[in-house]
């Protein structure tokens, strides 16, 4: 009985391993798997130094480093870099279409029974009860409809991997812009409440000394103590923003989420002339996208002519080498022997079930879909680039109607404050003034935000996006100032 319950485990055991049962860990192994992930992270996290975590940012951090940090250490963009061994070895597989094969192969029989003759009262065997064979066999394929086909389509797949990473690369570099400036915009936006602040309560001191000389009633002074609680939340709110800011920016750097970076560049406002027309036609030519599309389609031509090449003969020549016990040049005796072949191999199926049919209808149809995806993809192009120069010109009168205002909102709060020393103006008035430049300064630094993302925008939809021309200077087209010189940079 035990050594049936011996022979049932040992069943069992096989059975779980023929059914990939054993080494799959299970929703408590996985959880106590992640935790010993965990906990290697947070020490990571916890150390100011460059671990798997991330690199660590300290000290002043420029828009090209931040950039720089982004092509290299971005995750998704690692992953997309990946991509290229994949159309290495595309590439590689495909020769095996037209390259020989050697195959090494070998084998053993064990008949029922062994057969033969008497012969003059001579016993000689016909079948041998054991038969061994090993062999080497060069195929080479002379001909067939997929040789062509399938080298074209490897080359085209792997420049189609590489337009797909410059468009990945694209995308992180306009990102890590916008997260650089996002977060210089949330530094500018608390400073701006900060200010508030500091102004606001320095007001509230001022309230409170004139109400205990008679000079202010109690609605001013509770005027005054809900103005500081306002701005004191507005700065909380800013803070937060400009933490999360910073997240997000080091998020796409790569860069350990503890750092303490010091960003140096402030949002530019570059006005650039660009008209719609060099725009589009930029567009059309250098956009990763439309190159990635016409990639596709070219890939789907050549499948389309590999589905046609199977209607072709298939010729292949070969050489073969085999050793075999009985010997293959006389079965009845039992010892080993050789013999060579050589041959000239001609396929040409006549009919498989309507596969080959089937398989074309589908490989045109698909081709019929990328030439549609690819007329697409330019119509949504044009769309961009019109969208995109409107937006721009949009934000460059924003930006400069921004700045014409909060000029006006600084002179006002300067005259009501001289104002309230003469006598002319009230408090409440100071607080409305206040409110009004600190409002203001909002909206031009998110107007000048605005402005510059149009053109980062602008910039990519162009496809004039690459690591070594940032947004700091004019890339669109012509640049011109307001005043009409070129390259105006503010």
């Amino acid at each position: 009985m035990k050594k049936w319950k011996r022979r049932g485990g040992w069943a069992a055991v096989a059975a779980a391993l023929l059914s990939g049962c054993v080494g799959v860990p299970d929703a408590e192994q996985m959880r106590g798997i992640r935790a010993e992930s965990a906990v290697r992270r947070l020490d990571d996290l916890a150390r100011k130094t460059t671990t798997e975590s991330g690199v660590y940012l300290s000290g002043p951090l420029l828009l090209w480093e931040a950039v720089s940090l982004a092509q290299s250490y971005n995750r998704p963009l690692q992953q997309e870099r990946v991509g290229r061994e994949i159309a290495r070895g595309r590439i590689e597989a495909s020769y095996s279409e037209a390259l020989p094969t050697l195959a090494l192969t070998g084998g053993y029989v064990r008949r029922d029974e062994e057969l033969g003759t008497t012969r003059d009262g001579v016993y000689v065997p016909t079948r041998l009860q054991d038969q061994y064979s090993a062999g080497l066999k060069l195929s080479q394929p002379l001909f067939n409809g997929r040789i062509g086909a399938a080298l074209r389509a490897s080359k085209l797949y792997g420049e189609w991997m590489e337009s797909t990473i410059r468009a990945a690369t694209e995308s992180v570099q306009r990102e890590t812009i916008r997260a650089y400036y996002s977060a210089v915009l949330s530094e500018h936006l608390l400073e701006v409440n900060q200010t508030a602040l500091e102004t606001a309560e320095r007001q509230l001191e001022n309230t409170q000394a004139r109400r205990r000389q008679g000079m202010a009633s109690n609605y001013d002074e509770l005027r005054a103590q809900v103005e500081v609680s306002n701005f004191r939340a507005q700065v909380l709110q800013a803070r937060n923003d400009k933490d999360v800011a910073y997240t997000a920016l080091y998020r796409l750097m790569g860069a350990s989420p503890e750092s303490a970076a010091e960003l140096v560049d402030d949002v530019p406002r570059v006005v650039e002339a660009v008209s719609f027309a060099d725009a589009a036609r930029t567009a059309l030519e250098r956009r990763a996208d439309l190159a990635v599309a016409e990639y596709a389609l070219r890939m789907q031509r050549e499948s389309v002519a590999a589905a046609k090449g199977r209607y072709l003969p298939e010729v292949s020549g070969y050489v073969s080498q085999a050793w075999a016990n009985p010997d293959p040049h006389e079965s009845t005796r039992d010892d080993w022997g050789d013999e060579w072949q050589a041959g000239v191999q001609v396929s040409l199926p006549l009919f498989d079930g309507l596969d080959r049919r089937g398989t074309l209808i589908q490989e045109r149809a698909k081709l019929r879909q990328f030439e549609i995806a690819l007329r697409d993809a330019e119509e949504r192009t044009v769309s961009e680039i019109r969208q995109g120069v409107l937006s721009l010109k949009t934000a460059e009168e924003f930006a400069h109607s921004q700045s014409q205002n909060l000029e006006m909102a600084q002179e006002a709060l300067r005259l009501v404050e001289a104002g309230l020393k003469e006598g002319q103006n009230s408090p409440i008035e100071v607080m409305d003034a206040r409110q009004a430049l600190t409002k203001a300064s909002a909206n031009y630094y998110e107007s000048i935000f605005a402005h510059a993302m149009a053109r980062v925008v602008l910039q990519q939809a162009m496809g004039l996006m690459s690591p070594d021309v940032l947004p700091d200077a004019p890339v669109l087209g012509i640049a011109a100032s307001s005043d009409g010189s070129v390259g105006s940079a503010e």
